[in-house]
């Protein structure tokens, strides 16, 4: 249980997210474009610490604590890899979404498309990615927040035994993560997240996500530090990893995997999968969803190009090791082969690698860095959960009510149902959120369900034969794909499945866009002046456009390579290789310094474009 101290942090962070939103409740509900994308007046720093704040959710922490016990740190190739479509929507997309300034991103398909398909493809995402995927996102954040809060929370102390027994009896079977204490813990916070998310809109969401950014980012490094500590530091933990795991340990440390099918090992044909296939199949391959909201918001499209940059540095190489290092710790403090260790209630760590990480700070952190560890998850939770919840609204909002059910809506009219949604998301994300089992299962379904969306989102910008049915069949292919094929090979690797599930999705969206009249000259004459797209546009881009897609690809390898490099060097000072970090770091800081000056001269020479 907390000590009063700890209490006293999770009260104030509570009630400075309750304070964000009623201060910036009024100027939120002034118009829609206030609501959803904050008027488009933020610098690029805000608005890519939101995006960092937002993926910083409270499940990330408890999955690499997971895939660190399974396959040692190179296990976070799982999402390393996405690093490469993250930088790809820094150097290809960012600008052209702030351009053509749209209130949310399904908005686009009407501009690049038109007729029957385009409005069939409209009306068929935002119910597919508000619904579904947004509430499978959110099950498992719940999910995650319920296993944090489970060794910490009793609510028969809090309410007394009695009237706890009470409520127990009356409540609905189908609304319970786990059993009832974790339900009303994730309920009350769910309910504050609620609060401020309706009333402040996406400038509270943004608000409070920089608060929540530091939080977040302090409580990982106050954790490790704590952590590496209580196993007599860095020389202390790599020690015992060796005699804990004889002649395993360098493989568990290693960023490169050991490829084959033994016990830490990994398969080279799923790691080609990491860095092949997962990252261009993404939901958000070209920056849509959440990500393209904050890219809206944006002052200018370079400030959308900067903010992009700022959220894939911070996101790999500031999150990433101070997960890792508690996730090591824990391999020392918790070891593999000790079944008989027990979380809570019965709950073995055995069977759930994940609850390793809160268990850890139950047994190791003191009174008020806790709490400040807490809140720092609660926030991460909190900030992940009203982007979602807002961003799932804003589909349901602009691109149902408003384009099919009542255009003709005014402002008032518009935030009230901006509010309802906001509250209709939140109950729909509670009920899936139940019926969830494993977060990191969850998440590889996930990759698979929305998989079909990955290409042909990024097609849309660079290939002018792309039409409406392209998006459409690749959608539709891979979910009935995915339900087919998870079902029926329960003992196969997802990563395989996720493989054939994005090939049959490819397949039918090429073949179906050969199939199909392209869209009409004037769309994509008119498209093509709105965006200033780059790549293969025939007679409405003409050789410049592909210039530019080629020096695009030259920017974007050189800065993967920087990215990956300053992340691989920042853990090898981590683990006391000297060598290893100085060759990572210049390579970074010399292919960043290219990456820099190509992109520079780009802009000198006007890219032969006007932006």
């Amino acid at each position: 249980m907390f000590s009063t101290i700890d209490w006293i942090l999770i009260g104030t962070y509570i009630a400075f997210a309750f304070g964000a939103g009623v201060l910036l409740s009024s100027k939120a509900g002034e118009s829609l474009s206030s609501y959803f994308v904050a008027d488009r007046k933020l610098p690029w720093w805000w608005l890519g610490t939101s995006m960092v704040a937002t993926t910083f959710a409270a499940d990330t922490p408890l999955v690499i604590t997971g895939v660190v016990a399974n396959d040692g740190v190179s296990g976070n190739w799982l999402w390393w890899s996405w690093a490469l479509g993250y930088m790809a929507m820094t150097v290809f997309f960012a600008s052209i979404w702030r351009r053509v300034e749209v209130l949310t991103d399904i908005e686009i398909v009407e501009i690049r498309y038109s007729g029957t398909g385009a409005a069939i493809l409209r009306a068929s995402k935002a119910f597919f990615l508000s619904i579904l995927i947004n509430s499978i996102i959110l099950g498992w954040v719940f999910k995650a927040m319920s296993k944090i809060t489970r060794p910490f929370l009793d609510w028969k102390i809090l309410l007394g035994a009695d009237s706890f027994s009470a409520l127990e009896s009356i409540w609905p079977g189908f609304l319970v993560f786990d059993d009832l204490n974790n339900t009303l813990t994730v309920l009350v916070l769910f309910s504050v997240v609620v609060f401020y998310s309706s009333m402040g809109g996406i400038q509270g969401v943004i608000l409070t996500d920089l608060f929540q950014f530091a939080l977040g980012i302090g409580g990982a490094v106050v954790f490790a530090v704590y952590a590496v500590g209580y196993v007599g530091g860095l020389d202390g933990l790599y020690t015992k990893l060796e005699a804990i795991y004889p002649g395993k340990a360098d493989g568990i440390l290693s960023v490169w995997p050991s490829f084959g099918e033994g016990q830490g090992q990994l398969p080279l044909t799923i790691f080609l999968i990491f860095i092949g296939v997962q990252w261009w199949i993404q939901y958000y391959s070209d920056g849509s969803g959440y990500l393209a909201q904050r890219l809206h918001t944006a002052k200018t499209p370079a400030d959308a190009e900067l903010g992009s940059l700022w959220f894939n540095v911070a996101n790999f190489i500031l999150r990433t090791w101070p997960w890792v290092l508690t996730a090591l710790v824990c391999l020392v403090v918790f070891p593999l082969d000790k079944a008989d260790l027990l979380v809570s209630e019965g709950t073995s760590v055995q069977v759930d690698r994940e609850m390793a990480y809160p268990i850890l700070m139950k047994v190791i952190l003191p009174s008020g860095i806790l709490g400040l560890v807490f809140v720092s998850l609660m926030a991460a939770f909190m900030s992940t959960a009203d982007t979602h919840i807002n961003w799932g609204a804003s589909y349901l909002v602009n691109d149902l009510y408003l384009r099919f059910f009542k255009p003709s809506a005014n402002n008032k009219q518009m935030v009230l149902a901006s509010r309802i949604a906001v509250l209709l998301m939140a109950g729909i994300s509670v009920l899936v959120a139940t019926q969830m089992g494993s977060i990191q299962s969850a998440w590889k379904f996930f990759l698979a369900v929305a998989s079909g969306l990955g290409l042909p989102q990024i097609l849309r910008w660079i290939w002018w034969r792309t039409n409406a049915w392209t998006e459409l069949a690749g959608m539709s292919t891979a979910l009935v794909l995915s339900l087919l094929l998870y079902p029926a090979f329960p003992e196969v690797r997802s990563e395989y499945l996720l493989f054939w599930t994005a090939l049959g999705s490819v397949f039918s969206s090429i073949l179906v866009t050969y199939l199909t009249p392209p869209s009409p000259d004037s769309t994509l004459q008119s498209f093509v002046k709105r965006t200033k797209p780059f790549g293969f546009w025939g007679k409405w881009g003409g050789a410049d456009a592909r210039r530019e897609f080629y020096s695009r690809c030259g920017v974007w390898a050189l800065a993967s390579v920087s990215l990956y490099s300053g992340l691989f060097g920042t853990g090898a000072i981590l683990m006391e290789d000297l060598t290893s970090s100085t060759i990572y770091l210049s390579l970074s800081a010399f292919t960043g310094w290219l990456a820099f000056r190509f992109w520079k001269r780009r802009l000198g020479n006007g890219s032969t474009r006007k932006e």
